[in-house]
């Protein structure tokens, strides 16, 4: 019954997110708008910007939005279970979480995470050994074996889904063009919620990359590189992110030019439904570099194109939103006045593992809003604010999505305890 309730929440809210402007309205997205370059930093849109209110009479002087925007995702599926036993046992076998006890900050945490994996054992890029997250521990754990990229980021990705985070692999490459071979290597971007943004993890080197101290995603790390060989970005080691110069290609498999070539495992949930019988397909950002470029693995005297040609399995996403989804973003579109002073607030969102919404007015304490229910707004004379943000069966919440209003006319008066409920 706890296991239909995670996935529930999720893919009603998904559905939900995509009844509300659904397909066509996301065709209508301008070339322009999905291949135009934009600020590497604070990708997830936090500026202020008005806020339609449903049926809003002239009490409603100014209504503002801010917080990161909402992306459903379309494109990518499965979610990670927090009820599945997988879970359960890699957070009771190992002590990853002891090691972010009195972690404050959640990226903090997420770096953590990162150099516990990290730690587990030495690289070896030609150990040849096959297994799942809970294998390749047990092997390190008994014979002190070293491992590579690939196992890294399963373990990664293990390790972050058992912590609450919300996770997905990764396969990017270099320029065999440059380089004369590829380099292919095996990573992580995470959801982080003090950044509102992907970013991308690189447990085998524990490292990631950052632009004016601002952590980036691999489609932004593509970008960055394809347009300016990666010019501003810093790559930074360690949970202290420590700079480091850019290094030789040669010495280095994590830099920047790994990045030439990105794609995302569309199946999202490989941890806790690991024995999956369907074909392995690769989102990738359909922009003029996979248009008019190829990609080709291997060395010289063994290149050969990717196998996703052959086999048919990339699919081309040309609305970067689609790929850059946002889980545990709020939108707060939803926004009626049902009389003067009152206004009903319908949240939404596709959060993996949702628990439930929280909110406060004007400041106040935070509240909880469960499944079934919206917020009944009650305006006083002046500026209000409502803040609403997410929290999931982790205890992980989301970031804050915040709406200002300037009413003025009398307070509504209260209605009774079952205010709240849905008519």
């Amino acid at each position: 019954m706890h296991q239909r309730r995670s996935f529930l929440a999720l893919a009603g809210m998904v559905a939900t997110c995509l009844g509300v402007g659904g397909a066509e309205q996301v065709a209508k997205v301008s070339d322009a708008l999905r291949e135009s370059p934009r600020p590497l930093a604070g990708r997830a849109d936090d500026s202020d910007r008005p806020l339609h209110i449903s049926d809003a009479d002239a009490s409603i002087v100014k209504a503002r939005l801010s917080g990161p925007r909402f992306f459903a995702p379309e494109v990518f599926h499965g979610a990670e279970d927090y009820y599945n036993p997988r879970v359960l046992r890699l957070r009771s076998d190992y002590n990853f979480l002891e090691a972010i006890e009195g972690e404050e900050q959640e990226f903090n945490k997420l770096l953590v995470l990162r150099h516990w994996v990290h730690r587990q054992w030495p690289i070896d890029d030609d150990q040849r050994f096959s297994g799942d997250a809970f294998a390749i521990l047990e092997e390190a754990r008994k014979t002190g074996a070293g491992f590579h990229c690939g196992h890294s980021m399963t373990v990664q990705q293990a390790v972050l889904t058992a912590a609450g985070y919300v996770a997905r692999n990764l396969g990017i490459d270099r320029s065999h063009e440059k380089f004369g071979r590829s380099f292919h290597h095996g990573i992580n971007e995470v959801w982080s919620n003090d950044y509102a943004k992907w970013v991308a993890l690189d447990a085998k080197y524990d490292l990631h990359f950052e632009r004016d101290g601002v952590p980036l995603s691999a489609l932004e790390l593509h970008e960055a590189l394809r347009e300016s060989d990666g010019e501003g970005v810093q790559m930074v080691k360690g949970v202290d992110r420590q700079p480091i110069p850019r290094p030789d290609p040669e010495e280095y498999g994590g830099r920047i030019d790994s990045y030439w070539w990105v794609s995302y495992h569309v199946r999202q949930n490989t941890f806790t439904q690991p024995h999956f019988s369907g074909g392995s397909s690769l989102v990738i950002f359909d922009n003029n570099a996979f248009r008019q470029d190829t990609w080709y693995r291997g060395a010289d005297d063994t290149l050969a194109k990717h196998w996703a040609y052959a086999a048919g399995t990339f699919i081309p996403v040309a609305d970067r939103r689609q790929i850059e989804w946002t889980p545990g973003v709020t939108s707060l579109d939803r926004i009626r006045q049902v009389e003067r002073g009152r206004l009903r607030v319908d949240p939404r969102s596709a959060t993996p593992n949702f628990k439930e919404y929280r909110y406060r007015i004007n400041g106040g304490p935070w509240q909880s809003l469960e499944g079934g229910q919206r917020i009944d707004w009650l305006l006083r004379e002046g500026e209000n604010t409502l803040e609403v943000r997410t929290r999931t069966l982790f205890g992980v919440d989301g970031p804050r999505a915040r709406a200002t209003i300037e009413y003025t006319g009398p307070t509504a008066t209260a209605r009774t305890s079952d205010q709240r409920k849905r008519p």
